[in-house]
């Protein structure tokens, strides 16, 4: 397929994950960038103008806080137009969710995925056409096992502050109060990102309010690391065992609990963080999720 991919390039502002996830796209298809850090790229330029005389099979935008500034999309009826939502929650404390309101009856899509189910359930709500869930996904050539000693042994793979995360903070206060660990807790750059997980002996997560399963779990277990995290939604339907690929925690003192026992149980530990990076760079890396895409939309639109 020839695809338009409108998004800006965020390689150069370190948001790694999704960016990777988007450059996937051109080992399996045809694909144009165009926004913001793309060779070409001028502002407030009608997509109309953009695709004269070269038009794709299909466009794609990717999440509302990285197409807003798009103009004209929604005067294109001809070629299929897709979105991959990623924010779409009904928080009413963010404003995101009327955001995504407003972009989605300016461009009017063709097909919606979402990337969480809470997200795909409030597309489904709102009427705006079929939808899929796509899950978060993972480029196993960048996060992958190093060969580095484990430095850490627990290491909180988050950021607080937010309204929509409730129980980072807690989680944060607990592990900072472990005092025979050595813990990390800081917000760190993508490279230092991956080497700290590879550092660590336990790493932790803590879901949002709507119990979204984040890209931290492919993150994580891809590069071959033990996980304890909050159970999400999407946990069974994706495949996911507790016990298994990762270990969940069911509140602050089985939390507590968990982490003395997996930091000293190597083998137990291991076993796990083994059979999780397995499981993930199987399941949920990019090339299995563009796949899963360009199957459902060439059914979808016929496109050969």
């Amino acid at each position: 397929m020839k695809i338009l991919i409108l998004s800006p390039n965020q390689i150069k502002n370190k948001n790694w994950s999704h960016q990777l996830f988007r450059n996937e796209f051109s080992k399996h298809h045809e694909v144009t960038y165009y926004g913001d850090g793309y060779p070409g790229y001028t502002p407030n330029k009608p997509i109309s103008e953009v695709i004269k005389g070269n038009e794709p099979d299909l466009i794609l935008t990717y999440g509302m806080k990285y197409t807003e500034n798009f103009k004209g999309l929604g005067d294109i009826t001809n070629i299929p137009k897709v979105h991959i939502a990623v924010d779409y929650f009904a928080d009413g404390t963010s404003g995101t969710y009327e955001r995504n309101h407003k972009l989605f009856n300016r461009d009017k899509y063709d097909l919606y995925f979402g990337v969480v189910g809470d997200v795909v359930k409030n597309l489904d709500k709102n009427g705006y056409g079929k939808s899929y869930l796509l899950p978060f996904s993972i480029d196993i050539d960048i996060y992958k096992k190093l060969n580095v000693i484990k430095e850490f042994d627990v290491f909180s793979v988050f950021t607080t502050g937010l309204k929509t995360y409730p129980n980072r903070n807690a989680v944060l206060k607990l592990v900072s109060s472990l005092k025979e660990f050595k813990t990390f807790t800081k917000k760190v750059q993508h490279e230092v990102y991956i080497n700290n997980i590879n550092k660590s002996r336990v790493c932790i997560t803590s879901n949002n309010k709507f119990k979204s399963l984040s890209i931290k779990y492919t993150e994580i277990l891809a590069c071959g690391s033990f996980m304890l995290a909050d159970r999400p939604e999407d946990f069974d339907e994706l495949g996911y065992v507790d016990g298994t690929h990762l270990v969940i925690y069911n509140d602050l003192n089985d939390l507590k609990d968990k982490i003395n026992y997996y930091v000293k149980n190597y083998k137990s530990r291991e076993k796990i963080a083994r059979q999780g990076m397995e499981f993930v760079r199987e399941f949920h890396n990019n090339s299995v999720r563009v796949q899963q895409f360009t199957e459902i939309v060439k059914n979808e639109f016929n496109i050969k």
